[in-house]
């Protein structure tokens, strides 16, 4: 019997997550041994639960607790794998997270199941970013950076914004204070001539950032 290589999903969110567990199902390959959809729930599941690969969601690195990623290694000693959308990669590229490997949610199955066998089987997979993938913009987005005057940081604040986090979740995120998210907010709104939020995320979706 060949052995299945067991895997807990870690995600913020429940239909991606279900998605996924879709996907690995469909493989005689794996085994899925638990789910957690945020840090508390991740970090009880894996008391009981030693899965050879993590797949773990790298915002679920910034939700809450900021010494989340200490406690996890008491938890967890096995391999981890970090699995990245358009918001997180700024950050990423910035920071050094200790996993074995990265995947863009943006990749296919197949690409998915090479990149866990590989990580189970020793294999390091560094950090690397597909064109398909790269955090940038479009031609028709570089148009309202000109007409606008925003920065990068701006245009990531702006789409955060348009995804609900409030400013203390955008300051984790960005590693940077509360204070300062409110100091880009106040120069997105003027910037833009934005009466609240919701003329901020009417700006986002116009200019389709998300």
């Amino acid at each position: 019997m060949t052995y299945k290589i067991k895997l807990f999903l870690a995600d913020s969110y429940s239909l991606f997550l279900e998605g996924l567990s879709i996907i690995l199902n469909s493989s005689d390959k794996f085994e899925i041994t638990g789910f957690a959809l945020n840090q508390q729930e991740l970090l009880a599941g894996l008391k009981n639960n030693s899965p050879d690969v993590l797949l773990l969601d790298f915002n679920m690195l910034f939700q809450v607790n900021t010494a989340f990623a200490q406690d996890l290694k008491k938890e967890y000693a096995n391999k981890i794998l970090i699995l990245y959308d358009s918001i997180s990669l700024s950050l990423l590229k910035k920071l050094q997270i200790d996993a074995e490997g990265f995947l863009s949610k943006t990749s296919s199955s197949h690409e998915l199941y090479d990149c866990i066998q590989e990580i189970y089987r020793g294999k390091k997979n560094g950090f690397s970013v597909k064109n398909k993938y790269v955090y940038s913009i479009t031609p028709f987005q570089q148009e309202l950076v000109s007409r606008f005057s925003l920065t990068d940081r701006e245009v990531e604040v702006i789409k955060l914004i348009a995804l609900e986090f409030s400013s203390m979740e955008i300051a984790n995120k960005l590693c940077v204070s509360e204070f300062t998210v409110d100091t880009y907010r106040k120069n997105i709104s003027r910037k833009l001539n934005a009466r609240n939020v919701a003329s901020i995320v009417n700006f986002a979706h116009r200019w389709e950032l998300i």
